[in-house]
């Protein structure tokens, strides 16, 4: 695993009483995103810009839509991620070079707005990655509530002593038992 990112879908449950108190949080910011997508597409004409901020408000809003779904808003942090910083490049490099539109001699104010709309989409953008982290540890710190009729293995949590060892719960029927699981600590043979 490169990302530290659950799968879509594999993080089921009911919401976490912290999970639901974010939920405004998540809104607001998913708001000022989506302004601020409007005016990327007036006031830069970016379309392809505005398409992918596009893409990542729609896994933001989907993962609020009916409850807190923490995998699609831990890939909307993703996507936040990617895009602010992407854009936060681009802003440094258009204050840097001077034949890029935001530094090209423009009336003030034309060039004032830009400015500021840029630097508010990278910022708005970026506050998307804290509060998908925090869903995400919020998430990892609970205990999952049990899976009615499942069977085999499951992943209960994830034990914070050794980053090897998890514990796993068997269904068997109606008992839980718990089986411990180390990874390979034997020694390897070496092929001559």
């Amino acid at each position: 695993m490169v990302i530290p990112m659950p799968a879509i879908g594999a993080l089921d449950g009911q919401p976490s009483e912290y999970a639901l108190s974010r939920r405004s949080w998540v809104k607001c910011v998913l708001l000022l995103q989506s302004l601020l997508c409007v005016a990327r597409l007036v006031v830069f004409l970016d379309i392809f810009g505005s398409y992918m901020m596009g893409f990542m408000l729609v896994l933001g809003y989907l993962g609020i839509r009916e409850d807190i779904r923490v995998d699609l808003l831990c890939a909307w942090g993703m996507v936040c991620l990617m895009i602010g910083t992407q854009d936060a490049v681009l802003f440094i490099h258009s204050l840097v070079n001077p034949n890029f539109p935001l530094s090209s001699p423009q009336s003030s104010t034309e060039a004032t707005i830009q400015i500021v709309v840029f630097f508010s989409m990278v910022g708005v953008t970026l506050l998307g990655v804290p509060l998908a982290w925090w869903l995400f540890q919020d998430w990892v710190a609970r205990e999952p509530p049990p899976r009615p009729g499942h069977r085999g293995q499951r992943r209960a949590r994830l034990d914070h002593a050794g980053v090897d060892e998890f514990r796993y719960t068997e269904h068997s029927g109606t008992a839980d038992v718990a089986v411990p699981f180390t990874a390979f600590i034997g020694q390897a043979r070496r092929l001559s």
